[in-house]
Parts: structure tokens; sequence; C-alpha cells
């Protein structure tokens, strides 16, 4: 019985440092993979900004918020849930998003694509949203406090906005925008009026990643109590017993 404390401390000490590799793993994924999402924007960009395309501008703009919020959405996931054991099936939506991401960003000279392609985009991160979401609920009894209960609570939330409202939304709208543009050319193309989907999106863009900023303020200090309190010591039964209660704050 003496060696059961004992192998509760490895076993609790191991998965901590597995939990780092995996958050280092997975920030590391998230670096590269936007990285290369960022060089393909600005080899695009650059005979559009050369060239003087003001109209095209816009969609520099969207792309870079897309690389933005693709970054800092899943930052944010990184730090509230990632750990060991490493959950391959999201990492292999993010490599599929990306690939879609890819080529959305070359194609900021042409709405119509660029809407097409944002469809599917949305439409993977709708289900990434939805698989993660199935994910977070599996592993709800390790957040066993009520802090870490709040942040758990927190994340649901922010899935289950997303999955009933800002990607479905996301997906119509941009499937909207392309049906417009390729059923009247003459008026969003000719006429330019494709710049009012481009405005809107921005600005719908930039809402979002200002979104992200209040999410990872709020849980900030829900993430600093989880990882403090996975590294405390391990009390046994014995232990806890001989404790003074305390009351609760």
């Amino acid at each position: 019985m003496s060696e059961i404390p004992e192998l509760r401390v490895a076993t609790r000490e191991a998965k901590n440092k597995l939990d780092e590799v995996a958050v280092v793993i997975e920030l590391t994924l998230i670096s590269i993979i936007q990285a290369m999402a960022l060089g393909v924007l600005v080899t695009f960009s650059i005979p559009v900004i050369a060239e003087y395309h003001f109209e095209y501008w816009l969609y520099v703009v969207l792309g870079l918020l897309a690389i933005l919020i693709f970054w800092s959405r899943t930052l944010i996931h990184t730090l509230s849930f990632i750990g060991w054991p490493l959950e391959m099936g999201h990492t292999y939506i993010y490599f599929a998003a990306t690939l879609v991401e890819g080529l959305l960003l070359s194609q900021v000279n042409n709405p119509a694509a660029w809407f097409a392609l944002s469809t599917v985009y949305f439409a993977l991160a709708w289900f990434l949203y939805y698989w993660d979401r199935r994910v977070m609920m599996s592993r709800a009894e390790e957040y066993n406090t009520e802090t870490e209960r709040k942040l758990h609570n927190d994340m649901i939330a922010d899935q289950e906005q997303n999955l009933k409202f800002y990607m479905p939304a996301g997906v119509a709208f941009n499937a909207l925008a392309w049906w417009l543009i390729v059923t009247f050319p003459n008026l969003f193309i000719e006429e330019h009026w494709h710049i009012v989907l481009a405005v809107w999106s921005i600005v719908v863009g930039i809402w979002y990643v200002r979104e992200g900023g209040i999410i990872l303020h709020r849980r900030q200090g829900w993430i600093l109590y989880r990882y403090t309190r996975q590294r405390l010591p391990i009390v046994t039964e014995e232990e806890e017993l001989l404790r003074p209660a305390q009351t609760p704050r």
C-alpha cells in the first residue's frame, strides 16, 4: 500500500509533462501552418498591391483577418483545453482547414472563388467546433473544482455559440455572396458591388477577432488556476483526514 501514493505522484508528474509536450506540439503546429498561410497571402497579394488594384486590397485584409482568427482561436483553445492524451481528429481537421485556407488566400483577386472557398472553409470550421465540443464533453470529469468547471462551461458555451450561430451564419453568408456574384456578374464585378460584401466580411472579422481577445481575458485566471492546481502535490486520503476543516471561498 505504501507504493500507491508514490505511484500516484509519479503518474501526476508524468501527466503534467505529457500535457506540456501536447501544448508545445499544438502551438508549434499552429504557428507553422499559419506561417505557411501567411506566405501564400503575401505571394498572391504582391501583384494586387503593386499594380494598385485597390478593390482587391480588401481581400488582402480579409486574408490577414482569416489568419489572425485561426491563430488566435486555436491559441485560446490550446491554452484552455489541450493536454494528454493527444486528440488526433481535430489535428487532422486543422490540416484540412489549412489546405482550404491556402487555396482561399490565393484568390484575393477573384471574388467569386473567394466566397466559394470561404463557404467550404466555414463549413470545415463548423465541423471542427462540433468535433471539439464532443471531445470537451468526454473530458468533463477532469474539471472537478468550481473554478475549473467555470472554465469548462465557458468553453462549451463558446462551442455552442459557434455551432448554432456563427459558423452556420458564415456558411450562409458566403454561399449567398458567391451566388450573387456568379448570378449577377455585371452588378457585382463590373460595377464593383462585391466591395460591399467584402467590407461587411471585414467588419464581422474584426468583431470576431475582438471577441477572441475578450474570451482570453475572461479565461486567463481560470487557466492559471487549472495549471497551478495540476502541479500541486497529491494529498492522500490519510492526509486529507488530518487536515483542518476549511471554509471554501
